[in-house]
């Protein structure tokens, strides 16, 4: 009897412990069940955030892949047209093509979308335009497009021409300070109580810089280009829609200018060339001379910019002449026989300096012309560079295309240079938004870009997607 108790109580205390581990293992597994639903919950809500991130940045880049072809093809730039060539913005058009790919992208391959990815609203902001900043934004991307296609460093080319533009500096005041103190001096002694009378020959010296006419610059007057346009409707002048995007303080950089003036030599034309080639239509023949002038006609550009030019060599050719001895000893010495019977020192100076200034616009009229027939010029003048002999000074008036061919060829600038060098003076907002009238008034004349507006081209903006529980934006554009 003893035993089977004993036996008995044994029994009975098993069976207690075997029902607390039971418990304490049913209470485990409930946590960790638990524990691992929530995972499993999170996982899946990442996993559907991460399709979903997936989808929309796929969506913004097939978007932006509807990049306006015509600009790409011309000019090498990349903007989406948002106004779709209609004329106007159409940002509910963007929204909807977003809508449609990013959709196409959350879609499984059976076509049916996943639990948690259905679109619930898409729209976009923040929009930076081509024409933001007063052009800035498509300042930058050419920029970026120069320095993507070439390695090339500006540093030299920017070194030269920079001492050239000091010297032509300094040569153009020397220039017009003596035009200013010697034109009139003959004018003047005669109205002195004079007994002698000025031959007809020393009255001809003073104003003959005035006798070299813009006209007898161009070699074959016939080829001018008679295009003009409406400045009324250009992008420079006309209300624009405004962007995010603006300026970020490095446009006027000397050499982030001379990269953007790199790239309208590389994708504008100028007078020099198309008086060669030419084209039976077109928007304005003299794009560069535009650029630089910012008058409604090619005349009224390529006349301004030849004005500057002539102004440019007449100094360095002025300069020239008086700091050679050979060359203002044949002046003095003209100047001698013409005026020394008067005994006035004073008018033989006057006359020989007038002689000099008319010399220097006789050169540079010559230089002029040979540039847009497309010779070059020596880049340091030397005495055997000089063209214009003083005896046929006064022949050149009457005769502008006898020295058209040069007689020793010469290298160093080109027409292009001098371009350069203007283009350099000009404000970065002036060059920016004036070669935005040119590749707007050139794509209107393409079909299917009729009514295109360069403040209607985007580079970049913002999306803001809605999905069941998932809110998204992200920014995407051309870099």
């Amino acid at each position: 009897m003893l035993s089977l108790k004993k036996s008995f109580l044994r029994a009975a205390v098993f069976s207690r412990q075997s029902g607390q581990i039971t418990v304490w293992l049913s209470l485990s597994f409930l946590v960790f069940l638990s524990l691992y639903l929530v995972c499993l919950d999170s996982v899946q809500k990442q996993n559907q955030r991460r399709k979903a991130e997936h989808s929309v940045e796929a969506g913004m880049f097939s978007l932006f892949s509807e990049f306006e072809p015509h600009l790409l093809d011309d000019y090498s730039l990349l903007y989406i047209d948002t106004s779709f060539q209609s004329g106007r913005e159409r940002t509910d058009e963007i929204c909807g093509h977003l809508w449609h790919f990013i959709e196409n992208n959350a879609a499984a391959p059976s076509g049916s979308v996943s639990q948690g990815l259905y679109l619930q609203g898409v729209n976009v902001k923040d929009l930076v335009r081509a024409t933001d900043g007063q052009g800035s934004v498509f300042y930058r991307q050419a920029i970026r497009i120069m320095k993507s296609r070439t390695g090339v460093s500006l540093a030299e080319d920017w070194s030269f021409q920079e001492k050239f533009r000091e010297e032509a500096e300094e040569g153009t005041q020397c220039f017009l300070k003596d035009c200013e103190t010697y034109e009139g001096s003959v004018k003047n002694y005669e109205n002195e109580d004079e007994e002698e009378a000025l031959d007809s020959k020393i009255r001809q010296w003073d104003g003959l810089r005035n006798s070299f006419t813009l006209s007898a610059v161009l070699s074959a007057p016939e080829k001018l280009s008679g295009r003009a346009i409406n400045p009324e409707v250009i992008p420079s002048q006309r209300e624009l829609s405004q962007g995010m995007g603006c300026k970020d303080g490095s446009e006027e950089r000397i050499v982030q200018k001379q990269w953007f003036i790199s790239y309208l030599c590389k994708y504008f034309k100028h007078a020099q060339e198309m008086m060669e080639s030419g084209r039976e239509s077109g928007y304005l023949d003299y794009q560069m001379e535009y650029i630089i002038g910012g008058k409604s006609s090619d005349r009224e550009n390529l006349e301004l910019v030849i004005q500057k030019l002539l102004l440019i060599r007449e100094g360095i050719n002025y300069v020239f002449l008086i700091s050679h001895p050979e060359f203002s000893g044949e002046a003095e010495a003209l100047a001698d026989i013409l005026a020394g019977f008067t005994g006035s020192p004073a008018l033989v100076k006057g006359l020989k300096h007038l002689i000099l200034l008319g010399w220097a616009c006789g050169e540079s009229m010559v230089e002029v012309r040979q540039l847009l027939r497309g010779y070059e010029l020596s880049a340091v003048k030397k005495a055997e560079d000089w063209q214009v002999s003083l005896p046929g000074l006064l022949e050149l008036i009457v005769n502008p295309g006898k020295y058209d061919k040069q007689l020793k060829r010469q290298q160093g600038v080109k027409y292009e240079f001098f371009l350069r060098l203007l283009l350099s003076i000009k404000p970065a907002k002036v060059l920016a938004m004036r070669s935005l009238d040119i590749i707007e008034g050139e794509l209107r004349l393409k079909e299917g870009c009729e009514k295109i507006h360069l403040d209607h081209c985007v580079e970049s903006l913002t999306a803001q997607v809605w999905m069941e529980g998932i809110y998204l934006e992200r920014t995407y554009g051309y870099d």
